[in-house]
């Protein structure tokens, strides 16, 4: 019960909807309570992941809804309303004004949360047993910067030519009672504190569990590491999620070099205690199921870091059976390339799509939601092996992009015929737009591809030249600079 309190108290102040960041992240509770012992430390870093899984942040609106309204990934059944005015970049309404400043706000919350524990762990080194305390700590700092990047992704520049004196975005590193203490940075000291973060979260987790057991003990709650709190390392900021957050960071920023680098140790990463890959591409008989073993469209195996929510069914159906988000079957066709590669796992057999005429004629997306079988997803994938594959294809030699296209497209089921076809830049352009749309529909990612290159104009599922990369700060926040 006292780790129950604990986690409630931490997840509802970092989530709290009063006066422009009133925050208080640790609630009603003192301080020095909070952080007597391992338990309270552990609540509250729980307690920022309850808050990334929420509506306002990963739970929708920054995976399925906006970043895919924006990509136009999604076409609109009305005219009106807050997916209409994200998909026309109209943020001038209040519908929008509004899901932009939750969001802005959520982030800020689940930052402070971060900042508390932060502020308080070193003193408190000799509560911690089994090696906890460079694991939170590590988390922690590693959520940090993960956060603050992905704010920078959406409220800040395009990142091709962009002036790094110029102001970005406020990077918090002190718990913020009010908007006046949360003041933009200009860019280039946002990515340095971003790497910072990253680099001291990576020193921290070398000894993360990950690393020295398999996911199927991992998640399996027993026979593994003593301390429970060990497991299910792929549901927290592990050691892997850092390197995988630094091959995004240094691919935004146009250092391949360092990029490349990251997402190959992700790939290669193997368990010491078996010698195995730690994670493996998603395959038919993982995504489409055998008798031993359950569909499962999330791809899981893939999973290098990703958010637990049960309530996520709540706010998937109506998002897709009554919400205003549509695409048609068309357009879905011809971004699978399914007239060529009619095999891949990704559109076979109506797995992901399928064409509904009841309660309106629809193409329905099935990777969160299945309409027949009512199963819903209880997880959100944040990052996946496929990017690093799709890093390292970017951002390496052309011949190991040719490699790793051939172990993505055998893993996909796709068709041999693009074999050896990335000849040029343009050709790994081109094959990734279409890989990036296939893979990450619904999470989010193509709108940050699109970004990074500054796409203009987007052409699929229709030409679109009023394309905007940067959400506008919040009217509160802009008060206060």
């Amino acid at each position: 019960m006292k780790k129950l309190f604990i986690l409630l108290c931490a997840a509802s102040a970092m989530t709290a909807c009063g006066d422009w960041l009133d925050v208080s992240p640790l609630g009603e509770v003192k301080e020095t309570d909070m952080y007597e012992n391992e338990e309270g430390f552990q609540g509250v870093l729980t307690g920022a992941y309850v808050a990334m899984a929420a509506a306002d942040l990963y739970g929708k609106a920054l995976t399925i809804q906006v970043p895919e309204l924006l990509a136009r990934n999604w076409d609109v059944y009305s005219s009106t309303g807050l997916e209409a005015n994200i998909h026309d970049y109209d943020f001038e309404t209040t519908a929008a004004k509004l899901q932009i400043a939750n969001s802005w706000h959520a982030y800020y919350n689940a930052i402070a949360g971060l900042n508390s524990l932060l502020a308080a762990i070193d003193e408190k080194q000799e509560v911690f047993t089994s090696g906890n305390y460079a694991l939170i700590k590590g988390e922690a700092k590693g959520l940090r910067a993960f956060l603050h990047f992905d704010v920078l992704r959406l409220w800040g520049p395009v990142p091709l030519g962009a002036d790094a004196a110029a102001l970005a975005i406020p990077y918090v590193e002190e718990v913020a009672r009010g908007g006046e203490e949360l003041l933009s940075l200009p860019l280039g000291t946002v990515l340095q504190k971003i790497i910072a973060d990253l680099d001291e979260a990576e020193t921290l987790l070398q000894d993360d569990p990950i690393t020295r057991y398999s996911r199927a003990v991992l998640n399996n709650g027993s026979g593994g590491p003593a301390d429970e709190y060990h497991y299910y390392r792929q549901n927290r900021f592990n050691l892997l999620a850092v390197k995988a957050t630094k091959a995004r960071y240094y691919q935004w920023i146009d250092r391949q070099d360092l990029a490349a680098r990251y997402a190959r140790e992700v790939i290669e990463a193997v368990v010491s205690s078996t010698g195995s890959r730690v994670f493996q591409l998603a395959t038919e008989e993982t995504v489409g199921g055998t008798v031993s073993v359950d569909a499962d469209l999330l791809m899981s195996v893939e999973h290098v870091f990703a958010l637990h929510n049960p309530h996520f069914s709540g706010i998937m159906e109506p998002f897709f059976f009554v919400g205003n988000c549509k695409q048609e079957l068309e357009a879905i066709n011809t971004a699978y390339e399914k007239s060529f590669h009619s095999d891949d796992i990704r559109c076979k057999t109506n797995r992901y799509w399928e064409e509904l005429q009841s309660p309106r004629r629809q193409a329905v997306f099935k990777k969160f939601y299945d309409p027949t079988t009512k199963v819903s997803a209880t997880v959100m994938p944040l990052i996946r092996l496929a990017e690093m594959y799709f890093i390292v294809m970017e951002c390496g030699p052309l011949a190991e992009a040719n490699e790793r296209l051939v172990d993505f497209r055998v893993a996909r089921v796709m068709s041999s015929s693009i074999d050896n076809s990335l000849a040029s830049e343009s050709d790994v352009h081109s094959r990734l737009e279409k890989e990036y749309r296939k893979e990450f529909y619904g999470e989010g990612q193509m709108f940050y591809f699109y970004k990074r290159h500054d796409t203009r104009p987007i052409t699929w599922p229709t030409l679109v030249e009023n394309v905007v990369y940067r959400l506008p700060r919040p009217e509160q926040q802009t008060n206060f600079e």
